[in-house]
């Protein structure tokens, strides 16, 4: 059930030109599940405007973590001017984007700020002292030089974690796949696909050429996870 909380900005990161992580204190009372939305309204230049964004953070967290690419948008202009401790309305939780406790073998295929529920997810699942058979993610950006998240990705290996760095643009002597994820690249690093849930986050392009590699996969509807950052079509 969805409750309307007022809250406070604790600080922002920047990483890149564009991608801005946000930290929130978490009001007293506010509950949620990895993997799940909230909705926050701000002040702006055309009155109070509302968006929804995945957690960032994990249920375990004592603070509310987004992650969002900047535009110039009324709402992202007046979230990238937002000084620590400015007031914010947040409602939430909401979503089913929820992975089922024990789950040991999980693939994400994500991309940009898509990766936002994958690592409220696989934070969760480190902090509960989950160990994966092999969880796996397949994470799409435009370059290095910003990856939401990835160092930590990385330094999850040890409970089973494996992340795949997919780039549109690679330097030289980069061990990073080049250009999109696909149902070959997939298969080069799943080998036979297995039967567990494929969890699939981002924008409305980037979802819809995912939801294509899992027909490709031949990978069924009650297995998949999707999430559409805008309107939804199919899964």
């Amino acid at each position: 059930m969805s409750t309307r909380f007022q809250t406070t900005l604790i600080d922002t990161v920047r990483c890149g030109p564009d991608v801005l992580m946000a930290r929130f204190e978490r009001p007293a009372g506010y509950s949620y599940e990895a993997g799940q939305w909230l909705r926050l309204t701000l002040g702006t230049s055309e009155g109070e405007e509302t968006r929804t964004f995945t957690h960032a953070s994990a249920p375990e967290d004592d603070w509310l973590e987004i992650a969002t690419r900047l535009s110039g948008s009324s709402f992202k202009v007046a979230l990238g001017a937002l000084s620590p401790g400015d007031a914010v309305t947040i409602v939430g939780p909401g979503g089913r984007l929820v992975l089922p406790e024990g789950t040991d073998r999980v693939v994400f295929l994500v991309g940009g700020m898509g990766v936002t529920p994958a690592r409220s997810i696989l934070r969760h699942a480190v902090e509960e002292g989950w160990r994966f058979e092999d969880a796996i993610v397949f994470y799409g950006n435009r370059d290095p030089s910003c990856v939401p998240y990835g160092d930590e990705f990385e330094a999850m290996a040890e409970v089973g974690v494996r992340v795949i760095e997919v780039f549109e643009q690679v330097p030289p002597g980069s061990s990073a796949e080049k250009g999109l994820i696909t149902a070959g690249l997939v298969r080069r690093y799943l080998g036979t696909p297995f039967a567990g849930p494929y969890v699939v986050a981002g924008p409305p392009l980037m979802v819809g050429a995912m939801v294509s590699v899992l027909d490709e996969l031949g990978v069924s509807p009650e297995m998949r996870m999707v999430e559409w950052f805008g309107t939804p079509k199919r899964t």
